[in-house]
């Protein structure tokens, strides 16, 4: 069984992913499911001590979330209980996962996701274009 802290992260995962795939931000949700600012923060932070179901029905009716998968993520249920086929296998590590999102976030400019490409490849000791138009220089 999961920790509540393993919980919280995958309820948490499940509104980021729900929430961008929108293209929304925190404050969106906020407006349309009529939550509080600061219980919406703390789901998004993976701060979730037995959340009001009509607030969780709420935000998954906004985000078109499939209800189950909350009642799933918060430990609730499992999918088998409920008829859900098995979770799909995971492409990346949940963290690239996390970074895809962003890099495919359309709030995020094109700009700040040349620079954060840019960064990465820094630090991973990976040929930049700045060093490659040094070096052809």
């Amino acid at each position: 069984m999961a920790s509540p802290e393993q919980r919280g992260h995958d309820f948490a995962q499940l509104l980021r992913a729900g929430r961008k795939a929108k293209g929304w931000t925190q404050e969106d949700v906020i407006e349309e499911a009529g939550l509080s600012r600061s219980t919406y923060l703390r789901w998004e932070a993976g701060r979730v001590e037995r959340p009001d179901p009509e607030q969780v029905r709420a935000v998954c009716r906004v985000l078109t979330i499939d209800p189950r998968e909350a009642a799933v993520a918060l430990g609730y249920l499992t999918r088998e209980e409920i008829g859900l086929g098995p979770e799909p296998p995971r492409m990346f590590d949940a963290t690239v996962e996390e970074v895809v999102q962003i890099l495919q976030d359309p709030a995020v400019s094109e700009i700040e996701k040349r620079e954060w490409v840019q960064y990465l490849k820094f630090r991973t000791g990976r040929p930049t274009e700045s060093g490659r138009r040094r070096r052809a220089g």
